[in-house]
């Protein structure tokens, strides 16, 4: 039995950003997601990519749950066609993140965990597509789950029209669903972040 941690939600303006701007196409997710019959993209399944930032438990979940809140279906991409787990990792690894950002993104992994526990007596990873589902929407009525669910779709939406240059958004599937624009000119191996600093400071000798 795991035992449950205290839940909570960051004082910063950003939460009041998040609130705003996901909390419907949240809602709307996943009342889609529970309506359809698709089945999750082999979430539970895809091969472990080593990491310093989460084990092999935490990985397969954050997966579930990012397909879950954006899963394929006839009109665009699943959260992991974008590899929005691999943004994940990637924007939590960069040493110039906020520790209080990085230590809410992985708390709110291990509240899924706790939660499934509580409501299920069993792992996360174990429930069925379905319970799983029912698991995130009434994760999503609590005012910490709404808020932890609105980070991930943070991660989703600008995994979605990040430059193919970094590894995510192969072949810019999310930036063609969304008839997105990239601004100009766009980063190459040098300009790209972070290498960007190197190039400027390297510049400026």
């Amino acid at each position: 039995m795991i035992k449950s941690t205290p839940k909570y939600i960051p004082k910063t303006d950003k939460i009041k950003t998040w609130e705003l701007s996901r909390r419907n196409f949240i809602k709307g997710s996943l009342a889609l997601a529970a309506l359809s019959q698709l089945q999750l993209l082999a979430s539970c399944t895809a091969d472990f990519v080593e990491n310093t930032i989460l084990n092999k438990e935490e990985y397969q979940l954050l997966l579930s749950v990012q397909n879950i809140l954006f899963p394929k279906d006839s009109v665009g991409p699943s959260a992991k066609e974008i590899n929005a787990h691999l943004y994940f990792i990637w924007t939590l690894s960069d040493e110039k993140i906020l520790k209080s950002d990085k230590k809410y993104a992985l708390d709110g992994i291990r509240w899924i965990q706790e939660t499934a526990q509580e409501d299920y007596q069993t792992n996360y990873l174990k429930l069925s597509n379905k319970q799983q589902k029912e698991l995130i929407k009434n994760v999503s009525e609590k005012k910490w789950g709404e808020n932890w669910l609105s980070y991930m779709m943070t991660f989703i939406l600008e995994t979605m029209v990040s430059d193919p240059i970094y590894g995510f958004n192969k072949n810019r599937i999310g930036v063609k669903w969304l008839a997105h624009q990239y601004g100009l000119p766009r980063p190459n191996v040098k300009t790209k972040y972070p290498e960007i600093f190197k190039t400027i400071a390297k510049n400026e000798e």
